[in-house]
């Protein structure tokens, strides 16, 4: 079985199903596990937009989806090489990953054979569980993928076992971009509610969407979650202790009064693959440390109280 997956999310299912030595290319956004640095890169980015802030980065977006351009491109001599049996792909986010439209028309072109082609486009958690048995059962390995989804139930029963008792969960904010601000969507507002939170800007298995200030402001959330798509923690807390806390009575917030102002490493909230129940895990662990002690993987969130900026906006 020779696999090429062309986003993060199925690159992780595939290694977490042990299929990693298949793995015969993937994106250039794929990078855990860290051995997958050392894959074929298939799908590149048009424009190198790593090193720009949060505010660049949306200015480009728009300017793409305004001229009809796409963002990313398929290297099909590349692909012709690799001779895949199976390529994952998805329909969910252009700005992500490359669409299924241009890799179906890819493979089309430069391959005189017809791999299997999966695209995924999950909502929530139920999609992504299915999502990773429609994997396994392509790459012929069912009951592993069985197992996988297994565990990572029994994982997430675990943490809504240890809330049972919770009455009144915490109004929660969940940031996706910072400029401009918008909130999350799809499976995170789940995973806030399993953790024991409330998102109530946001919509259980929706879109993210915009976010006006005052709406911030009017909902007074008594959690932070700071998880900007894609940005690696550094990024985050740079731009979280200028632009964020600078905006108007960024300190009469709840969460910003109480000290629950927590950074999350963006990079891991934004996919859909095993990865997700780490996400809730670590909610929940920010929400409920005492219930919950050292629950979530290291390096998953930090509380930000303790960073320069955040309380007292320059």
């Amino acid at each position: 079985m020779r696999i090429c997956s062309l986003l993060p999310s199925a690159t992780e299912m595939v290694c977490a199903l042990g299929m990693e030595d298949q793995l015969v290319g993937v994106s250039h956004t794929c990078d855990y596990p860290e051995t997958v640095g050392e894959k074929p890169v298939v799908s590149r980015s048009l424009r190198n937009i790593r090193h720009l802030e949060s505010s660049e980065i949306d200015a480009i977006i728009q300017q793409a989806r305004t001229n009809n351009n796409p963002l990313y491109w398929i290297d099909g001599d590349l692909l012709r090489e690799l001779q895949p049996d199976l390529i994952i792909t998805q329909e969910l986010c252009e700005v992500c990953a490359i669409g299924s439209g241009s890799v179906f028309e890819t493979a089309a072109k430069v391959l005189d054979y017809q791999p299997e082609i999966i695209t995924v486009r999950p909502a929530g958690l139920d999609d992504i569980f299915q999502n990773i048995l429609n994997v396994g059962q392509a790459a012929q390995v069912p009951q592993r993928a069985q197992d996988l989804v297994d565990d990572l139930r029994r994982r997430m029963d675990h943490v809504t076992g240890g809330l049972q008792d919770i009455k009144l969960r915490p109004r929660v904010f969940c940031v996706d971009w910072l400029e401009p601000l918008r909130n999350t969507g799809q499976w995170v507002p789940e995973l806030v509610e399993l953790a024991g939170g409330q998102e109530g800007l946001a919509e259980k298995w929706g879109k993210s969407r915009e976010i006006q200030w005052r709406e911030v402001l009017d909902y007074q959330p008594e959690y932070l979650m700071v998880m900007p798509c894609a940005f690696e923690p550094s990024r985050i807390s740079a731009e979280t202790s200028g632009w964020l806390s600078s905006l108007p009575d960024w300190t009469t917030l709840p969460a910003v009064q109480q000290e629950q102002v927590f950074l999350f490493d963006g990079r891991i909230p934004s996919r859909h693959g095993p990865r997700v129940i780490d996400v809730m895990e670590g909610l929940a662990e920010a929400m409920y440390p005492d219930r919950f002690p050292g629950l979530a993987p290291e390096g998953m969130f930090e509380k930000a109280a303790s960073l320069s900026g955040l309380r007292h906006p320059t």
